[in-house]
């Protein structure tokens, strides 16, 4: 029977090439016993990972997160930005130089991957810490040497030991300061997982007197979820809105509603309303279901800033699409369509978009000639209101032909596509 929870637990402690992490095990061991009591139904521990042992220890989880209700990682070690990318450090790492990241060291995308099958996905990133590597690469490297680079990732609550460009303490005692809040708080009843990044960085920021900060991405529902079940009220009068012992309430309200923002939909609205009827933001909620119910086709908001780009024109064909996994749980097709950052959309009208079934290919025969930076979504169509992205493509400018896996909503597709100058 498939674990309703799981949970993999990397620390990487002796490294063999660079200066080892005293407390990487020690953290690694504390968090999963933090995870048990905290009821994930398995707990993977994986110490001291060389790059095939942490391949091959991706690889089985992938396969255990799959359908899972909640898929959690915690990994401790060491871990540094380069070339544009995160990268998680083995213990057998040489590292002579930063093109030797995608050959010995791990891309934080395969670490996100290995969750993409569960409802619930949390990623826990005790790795901003120093990197000892740079001093020996030559200049002009991307590399950084402190820290990880922020990520912007779907559907997935992020929690770093460090905001992104800082390091995080790796502690006086036998474990860090990150650590030990993690593991307190974890298991904490009431607390919904949407409110563990906030409690723990509030926890780090006093034990370090304000030198570590850690930071959490949060893109995942806003309605709460439980590791531990709320504890029963006493007999009593309660109103309607139901109070959560030990949880600020206005604090929830507050989760709950940015939450609904961020997927603007009917459903996400009359999931805020069923929790909160007589909440602050409840009159607004109804005007929202009321818009998206009377504008099926919602018309996209910009994508945001692009990244500075050359300017120069260029040319994306061979647009290719194929399915790994559909993000129902009933079998029903996928409805996609893209989106640029220049306000176009493919196809133009949704009625014309592409549906999928499991394993299918969508083959764009069309050529775009547009002007660098390009980035675009791969967006599921939703009739009744928001939509939801599937991945976002950011395009190389360099003539190539390129591939990327995205895993946004509980799905799975590949994306091919070349680019070459007009």
């Amino acid at each position: 029977m498939q674990a309703k929870n799981v949970a993999l637990i990397i620390g990487n402690a002796q490294y063999l090439n660079t200066s080892p992490l005293e407390n990487a095990d020690n953290d690694a061991n504390l968090v999963a016993e933090a995870a048990k009591k905290a009821g994930f139904d398995e707990v993977i521990v994986a110490l001291d990972q060389s790059v095939d042992d942490f391949r091959q220890t991706l690889r089985r989880f992938r396969e255990q997160a799959d359908g899972a209700d909640v898929a959690m990682v915690y990994y401790a070690g060491h871990g540094l930005e380069g070339q544009g990318e995160n990268w998680l450090v083995p213990i057998d790492a040489e590292l002579k130089s930063s093109f030797d990241l995608p050959f010995e060291t791990i891309n934080l995308n395969r670490l996100m991957e290995t969750v993409s099958g569960a409802q619930v996905r949390v990623v826990v990133l005790d790795a901003c810490r120093n990197n000892p590597f740079a001093n020996s690469w030559r200049a002009g490297s991307r590399a950084v040497t402190r820290g990880l680079a922020g990520i912007d990732v779907d559907d997935v609550l992020v929690i770093y030991a460090a905001a992104p460009g800082q390091t995080a303490s790796d502690g006086d005692g036998a474990n860090s300061p990150f650590a030990l809040s993690l593991a307190s708080r974890l298991p904490e009843s009431d607390l919904p997982l949407q409110l563990l990044g906030g409690t723990v960085r509030d926890d780090v920021l006093k034990a370090t007197g304000g030198k570590q900060r850690p930071f959490v991405s949060a893109s995942i529902t806003g309605t709460p979820i439980y590791l531990i079940p709320k504890r029963p009220e006493p007999a009593a009068t309660v109103s309607s809105d139901a109070a959560t012992p030990g949880v600020n309430q206005q604090e929830l309200e507050g989760i709950t509603w940015r939450g609904a923002l961020a997927t603007d939909s009917v459903s996400a609205f009359s999931t805020y309303l069923s929790l909160f009827p007589s909440g602050q933001y409840a009159p607004l909620a109804a005007q929202k279901i009321s818009a998206l119910l009377a504008s099926p086709v919602k018309l996209a908001k910009p994508m945001g800033t692009a990244p500075a780009g050359s300017g120069k024109p260029i040319k994306i064909s061979n647009i290719s699409i194929q399915n790994l996994k559909l993000t129902g749980f009933l079998g029903m097709p996928d409805d996609l369509f893209l989106r640029f950052n220049n306000g176009e959309r493919y196809p133009e009208a949704a009625n014309k978009n592409q549906k999928f079934k499991k394993g299918d290919n969508w083959e764009i025969s069309q050529i775009f000639e547009l002007t660098d930076p390009v980035i675009f979504k791969v967006m599921e169509h939703d009739t009744i209101g928001g939509h939801d992205t599937i991945g976002t493509v950011t395009v190389s400018s360099t003539p190539g032909s390129y591939t990327q896996t995205l895993n946004g909503d509980r799905s799975e597709y590949i994306i091919s596509y070349d680019v070459s100058a007009p």
